[in-house]
């Protein structure tokens, strides 16, 4: 056992974009392979593409309840806080389809579509306040982490005038890198702030999904107080941190493929492709999608016994040469580059994918269209990316721009 590789080796920076020489390596050598996680739990990682999708689509072998023996998580402060949650992420069917048609129509693509206007007049009012600050600009706080923040305060009806204070909260609820306590009293003080907000929807509901979870689930008797909190949390942490990184690294690694973003620019309807494209080169969700088999199954060739932790490494299966050819290159004109498993797949697969798609569509449509002289102000390599997280990133991302080049 002690010579069991370990998961999450660190990237190699100079090729920062991509997942770990150890891990890939790992997938070279077989799509099942047995690791070892940060707290000792021996765990099957799957990277190769079918198998991915066999598991991630597997709800008769594979449970997604943290509660499980076995049950393989994210980090030490996932245990404390997101481990003990009672909803979409945690539950298997048919709790799973029960609470998730209680939100699917404010995700549904004609629901998201309504809000593209909305969404152009955000980005461009940032991209306003981003030529009139002075240079450099630091692009990821200032604008990427923006755009999907603002957007589920919005749909949630959460005041965003607390948006600095929950983006807080939430790195520190997930995040590897502080102690378990730390974590623990991050989520519970996000906990405390959605319970006030239910009773503030009690009293004066608005056009927005707490309140009608609250009127129409709560109050029904459909969702108890700690599934509507912890739903809410969920929500609200899942809302933004995942797409802020994806808008902040896809503009740099567009950046450092100037024949794409060349590519994209000329041609406008390249924008959705591109999209998927970025999603699966980048797939920032980059720790793995966690199931613990509840029976004997087969995966590919290797026999997963009941009680048996899996990591499926969608950021390794996106990189499956059998599915992407040249999986390493980034290009925006990949045919199958939306049968990515970014969002996951199955019953499981991310409720907002819509969502971010279109937020990310309409940062790549405008910000290219207006500061096309957008660059970089310090080389790539000098950045500092954040590992430590269940979504990769990077806080601090200076950048300048020809104030005679901007629309």
């Amino acid at each position: 056992m002690s010579t069991l590789p370990e998961y999450r080796a660190p990237r190699d920076m100079r090729c920062p974009f991509d997942p770990p020489p150890a891990t890939m390596e790992l997938a070279r050598k077989s799509t099942v392979t047995r690791v070892r996680q940060w707290d000792g739990i021996v765990a099957w990682l799957v990277t190769g593409y079918e198998e991915a999708r066999a598991v991630l689509s597997d709800n008769e072998h594979f449970s997604v309840n943290p509660a499980n023996p076995g049950f393989p998580e994210k980090n030490a402060a996932y245990t404390a806080v997101m481990g003990r949650d009672h909803n979409l992420r945690t539950m298997d069917p048919p709790e799973h389809g029960e609470q998730k048609r209680m939100l699917v129509r404010d995700f549904t693509v004609r629901k998201v579509e309504s809000l593209r206007p909305k969404m152009q007049d955000l980005v461009d009012e940032l991209i306003d306040e981003m030529l009139d600050s002075p240079q450099p600009f630091e692009f990821h706080h200032g604008f990427a982490l923006e755009i999907p923040t603002r957007i589920i305060c919005d749909l949630l009806g959460v005041p965003v005038e607390d948006r600095n204070w929950f983006t807080g909260l939430s790195l520190t609820a997930t995040s590897a890198g502080v102690s378990v306590e730390e974590a623990a009293a991050a989520g519970q003080d996000l906990y405390d702030y959605i319970d006030k907000l239910l009773d503030v929807k009690l009293a004066t509901p608005g056009e927005d999904l707490t309140s009608r979870l609250v009127h129409e689930q709560l109050q029904a008797g459909a969702l108890s107080r700690k599934d509507t909190i912890e739903l809410i949390r969920f929500l609200l942490i899942a809302g933004h941190e995942t797409t802020a990184n994806t808008i902040t690294l896809s503009v740099l690694a567009l950046l450092q493929h100037p024949d794409q973003l060349e590519a994209m620019k000329s041609d406008p309807e390249l924008i959705p492709n591109a999209v998927d494209e970025l999603l699966r080169y980048l797939s920032v969700a980059h720790t793995g999608r966690r199931r613990v088999a509840i029976a004997d199954v087969m995966v590919g060739d290797q026999l997963i016994k009941a009680g048996e932790g899996v990591i499926v490494g969608n950021h390794i299966a996106d990189r499956d040469p059998d599915q992407f050819p040249e999986p390493a290159t980034l290009d925006i004109r990949r045919q199958n580059a939306k049968t990515a498993l970014a969002f996951g797949f199955g019953i499981h697969q991310c409720l907002g994918q819509t969502l971010s798609r279109v937020e990310l569509q309409v940062v790549h449509s405008t910000l290219w269209r207006r500061v096309p002289s957008l660059a970089l102000a310090k080389p790539i390599t000098e950045l500092d990316f954040v590992e430590d997280r269940p979504i990769i990133g990077v806080d601090y991302v200076p950048v300048i721009w020809d104030a005679g080049s901007v629309q």
